[in-house]
C-alpha cells in the first residue's frame, strides 16, 4: 500500500515579515543527533532523528524536512540516494518507508502494517539497480523502486528462522548480510533466495554465530564489524575463505561503509577514509571544536567530506576546515513543560518518571526568541521541570528542578541556586541534594510561589525583596506529592496533588502566617457528590475566571472559585457534549487523561491528552473545533506533555514525547486599542493561497472587508485580537486584483480603524 503527497517546500512556510500563516505547522526539533548521510550531485541529505537536513551545494542554503512538511513518520534509521532512479529512500524504526523524488513523497507502509512480531526497524539500505534491499530486524525485505512495492522477503536462519539483519553489501555476484547470528552470503543469481538454504553462513570466522553490526565490500575484500561482548567490537578483513583483524586507529569500531571509490572506517574516537589499495587518505580525530561522535561519513571525488555527527548534526570538511551545517533548534527533543510569553517561549528538558523518580537529565532549557534558538546548560543540576520569567525583567529566569532546588539565571548566566542553605526550601533527605520543586507562579506583587514535594512545609514563597518564607501546610495536604500551582484572578493559589490527592487551595491576605490565611483540600466531585477523579494532571484559569482541571477522567470545571472556602460541598461540573466519540458517555474527554490545558485569546481550550493527541474545543467546551493526532496531522506523538500559546501570534506549541511542533492558531490575545493593527500578508501575491490575517485587534472587533467601491466582500468578528479571511467573497470566489479596505470597529462602535490591503490575483 502506498500513499503520495506533494512536497511543496522543504522549509517552514513564512510570510515576508517572519510569521507563519494561520493554520500552518512548524517543527521545533533538534537536528543535532545525526546518524546517516546521502550525497547527490546537488544536495546533501542528513538524517537526524525525526527530520532530515537538506544542504544545497549550489547556494549553501540549509532546509529542513520533517513530518510537518511531508515525511510520513519520525525516528529515521536510514536514508539512501539512488542516482539511477533519482530518488531518496527514507527508512524508519517502525518499518515505514518514504520515497522522495521530483518534490513528491511516496509512502510505502507494507512493513509497518505487517503482522511480523517485534521490531520492524529498517537498519540499512543496499541499492542494486531498481531494487532496494532493506536490512530489517526480522530479515531482508526487497523493495521494487519501479513499481513502488515490496517484491520479496528473505528469512535467513535455519528452517527460515527470522534473523535480525544489521547491514548488507554486494560484490557483483554475492549478497552479504551482517546478522544477529553471523555473516551470511548468497549468490544473487540463485534460483530462489526465498529459500533459506540458498544462504550460507561464513563458518570459517573465529565466532561464526556472533552478532555482526556492519559489512562492506571494498577493493576485492569484505570488511565487517563483530560484537565480541558488551562494549567490545572486532573489525575483520575477509578475503576468500581467510580472514585477518583489520588494523586501524584505536577506538571502538562502529561500522564500515563504502561510497564511490572510498571506504570509511568509523570508531568512537576517530574516522578513517581509505582509497583503493586500500590506502589511508584521511584521518578525522578533531574538528577544532568541542565533542565528536561520528556516525556516518562520505568523501566525494573532489575531496569534500560530509559527516553525520550525533552531537553536532551535519558537518562539512574541506581541507582543515570543519563547518557545522545544522538548522537551529533545541539541543534535544526532550520536553517536559513549555512556558510562553510575548515573543519568547521556554522549553524544559528534564522531568521525572511515573514513580516521581529522577530521570537524571542534565540541567537544560531552551529559549525560542526572534526565530532563533538558544540552549542553556548547567551540569551541576539535573531535571529542569519548569521555567518562568520574572514579571519585571524577561532576562531573569527561574528554573524549577526535581531534586536540585530553584535555579536563577540572569541574561543566560547562572546567578544562584536556592536550596536548604539559602532559602526556606527543604530536601526530602535532610541535608541532602533532593529539593524537589514541581510548580512556580508569580503573584501580582511579584512574589514567587513554589511547591516543594515531600516536606512538611510544601509551599514556599520568594518575596519580591528576595526574602524566603515557607508555610506549614503539610498536615492539611496530608499527601506525598505536590504538583503545579496557579494563582487565579482572585489571588487564590490552586495546587495539584498528583497520585490521587485531588486539589489544595489557599490564600493569604498578606505573607504572614496569621494574616488571613485560608486553606482547603478537597476531592473532585460532581453535584451528586460522586468522585470524578482525584488523579490530577493539569490546571488553568480561563478568561472568565473559571478553573479547568485535567484529570484521569477528562475535564472538571469550577465555575464559582470564589466560594471554594465557604461552600459545602464544593463541587465541579463536567462539560456535557454530544458523545460522538467512542466511550465519551456524554462528557468532555471522558476516560481520557488530560495532561495539558491552554487557553487561547478567544477563550477556547486546547487540551492535551496522554494517548489521543490534542483537542481544541469552544470556550464552553461543548463543541470540538480540532482534533489533532499523529495520523491526521504533523503531531509527532499522541502523548502530550504540555501546551503553551504565544499570546501575540497565537502560535500553539505542543510538547510531545518525541519533541515539539507548533500550529499557528487563529486567535490571539486582544489589545486595548487599535494602535498596532497589522494585516498580513500585504500585498497578497498571486502565488499565495493561504489566509489573510488581521491582528492587533480589540476583543470581539467587527471586521468588514470591502472593495474600493465599497462593496462588502467579507465580514466577521475577531477571535480575541485576530481575524482571518480566506481571500474569497460572499459567493465563495477568490477576489480579483485590486485595493481592498479593512474596516474595524469595536462591538459598541466606540473605536474604529481602517487599513488597506492589496490583492494580486
Amino acid at each position: 500500500m502506498w500513499r503520495l503527497v506533494t512536497l511543496f517546500v522543504f522549509t517552514s512556510l513564512t510570510c515576508s515579515f517572519g510569521q507563519v500563516p494561520v493554520g500552518s505547522w512548524r517543527d521545533h526539533l533538534s537536528y543535532s543527533r545525526a546518524n546517516n548521510i546521502a550525497v547527490t550531485p546537488d544536495k546533501i541529505f542528513c538524517a537526524a532523528g525525526s527530520g532530515i537536513i537538506v544542504y544545497n551545494k549550489k547556494d549553501g542554503s540549509i532546509e529542513k524536512l520533517s513530518k510537518v512538511n511531508g515525511l510520513s513518520d519520525i525516528d529515521i534509521t536510514r536514508i539512501e540516494w539512488s542516482e539511477e532512479k533519482k530518488l531518496l529512500i527514507v527508512g524508519y524504526s517502525n518499518g515505514n518507508l518514504d520515497f522522495i523524488a521530483d518534490n513528491r513523497i511516496t509512502n510505502l507502509s507494507d512493513i509497518l502494517r505487517s503482522s511480523v512480531p517485534g521490531s520492524k526497524s529498517i537498519n540499512n539500505i543496499l541499492l542494486i539497480g531498481h531494487r532496494a534491499y532493506l536490512s530489517c530486524s526480522f530479515g531482508i525485505v526487497v523493495a521494487d523502486l519501479d513499481r513502488n512495492e515490496i517484491s520479496d522477503t528473505y528469512y535467513l536462519g535455519d528452517g527460515g528462522v527470522r534473523l535480525g539483519i544489521n547491514d548488507m553489501s554486494f560484490d557483483g555476484t554475492f549478497l552479504y548480510a551482517a546478522t544477529s547470528s553471523g555473516l551470511y552470503k548468497a549468490d544473487i543469481n540463485s534460483g530462489n533466495l526465498l529459500d533459506f538454504s540458498f544462504w550460507s553462513r561464513l563458518e570459517f570466522l573465529p565466532e561464526p554465530g556472533a552478532l555482526f553490526l556492519s559489512v562492506a565490500w571494498f577493493n576485492g575484500s569484505l570488511y565487517a564489524v563483530q560484537m565480541a561482548g558488551t562494549g567490545s567490537y572486532v573489525p575483520y578483513k575477509i578475503s576468500g575463505d581467510s580472514w585477518e583483524y583489520f588494523t586501524a586507529a584505536s577506538g571502538i569500531p562502529v561500522l564500515f561503509s563504502t561510497s564511490g571509490n572510498y571506504m570509511s572506517y568509523i570508531s568512537e574516537s576517530v574516522a578513517e577514509i581509505y582509497a583503493q589499495g586500500p590506502t589511508l587518505v584521511k584521518t578525522i580525530n578533531d574538528y577544532g571544536f568541542w565533542g565528536k561522535a561520528i556516525r556516518d561519513i562520505i568523501m566525494e571525488e573532489d575531496g569534500n567530506i560530509w559527516i553525520a555527527d550525533r552531537l553536532h548534526g551535519l558537518i562539512h570538511n574541506s581541507g582543515d576546515k570543519y563547518s557545522v551545517l545544522t538548522p537551529a533548534g533545541p539541543s534535544s527533543n526532550r520536553v517536559f513543560s513549555i512556558s510562553s510569553y510575548p515573543g519568547r517561549t521556554y522549553f524544559s528538558a528534564g522531568g521525572y518518571n511515573q514513580a516521581f523518580g529522577n530521570l537524571w537529565h542534565n540541567g537544560e532549557y531552551s529559549i525560542y526568541r526572534d526565530e532563533s534558538w538558544n540552549s542553556v546548560f548547567n551540569y551541576d543540576v539535573r531535571d529542569v521541570v519548569l521555567v518562568k520569567e520574572h514579571p519585571s525583567d524577561p532576562e531573569i529566569h527561574f528554573l524549577a528542578t526535581w531534586g536540585y532546588g530553584l535555579v536563577e539565571y540572569r541574561s543566560g548566566i547562572f546567578h544562584e541556586r536556592y536550596s536548604e542553605s539559602n532559602s526556606s526550601l527543604r530536601s526530602i533527605i535532610p541535608g541532602g541534594d533532593a529539593v524537589r520543586i514541581n510548580g512556580m507562579a508569580f503573584d501580582e506583587d511579584k512574589n514567587l510561589w513554589v511547591t516543594n514535594t515531600g516536606v512538611s512545609n510544601p509551599v514556599s514563597v520568594r518575596k519580591a525583596n528576595g526574602e524566603w518564607q515557607s508555610f506549614p501546610y503539610g498536615s492539611v495536604i496530608n499527601h506525598d506529592f505536590v504538583g503545579d500551582i496557579i494563582i487565579n484572578s482572585l489571588g487564590q493559589k490552586w495546587v495539584l496533588l498528583p497520585k490521587g490527592g485531588g486539589l489544595f487551595v489557599f490564600e493569604n491576605d498578606g505573607l504572614g502566617l496569621n494574616s488571613g490565611s485560608r486553606t482547603r483540600k478537597f476531592s473532585i466531585t460532581d453535584d451528586t457528590n460522586t468522585l470524578i477523579s482525584n488523579e490530577v494532571y493539569s490546571i488553568a484559569e480561563d478568561n472568565n475566571g473559571f478553573i479547568w482541571v485535567g484529570t484521569q477522567n477528562g475535564i472538571a470545571v469550577y465555575f464559582n472559585p470564589s466560594r471554594v472556602f465557604d461552600e459545602e460541598p464544593f463541587y465541579a461540573r463536567r462539560i456535557v457534549v454530544s458523545g460522538d466519540r467512542q466511550d465519551e458517555l456524554g462528557y468532555l474527554l471522558n476516560n481520557e487523561t488530560v495532561t495539558a490545558i491552554a487557553i487561547d485569546g478567544a477563550d477556547r481550550k486546547w487540551l492535551g491528552t496522554e494517548k489521543s493527541g490534542v483537542f481544541l474545543v469552544s470556550s464552553d467546551g461543548t463543541r470540538q473545533i480540532h482534533h489533532f493526532t499523529r495520523l491526521n496531522s504533523p503531531l509527532l506523538s499522541n502523548t502530550i506533555s504540555d501546551i503553551a500559546i504565544e499570546p501575540e501570534t497565537g502560535e500553539v506549541f505542543f510538547g510531545t514525547s518525541l519533541g515539539v511542533v507548533s500550529f499557528r492558531g487563529d486567535a490571539t490575545a486582544s489589545r486595548s486599542d487599535f494602535n498596532n493593527v497589522y494585516v498580513f500578508p500585504n500585498p497578497v501575491r498571486e502565488n499565495y493561497n493561504g489566509p489573510v490575517t488581521v491582528t492587533g485587534l480589540i476583543k470581539d472587533s467587527i471586521v468588514k472587508i470591502t472593495d474600493i467601491s465599497g462593496n462588502l466582500v467579507y465580514e466577521t468578528v475577531s477571535l480575541g485580537g485576530q481575524a482571518v479571511w480566506d481571500g474569497r467573497n460572499t459567493r465563495g470566489q477568490r477576489v480579483q486584483t485590486g485595493i481592498y479596505l479593512v474596516f474595524i470597529s469595536t462591538a459598541d462602535g466606540s473605536e474604529s480603524h481602517i487599513a488597506k490591503l492589496m490583492f494580486i490575483h
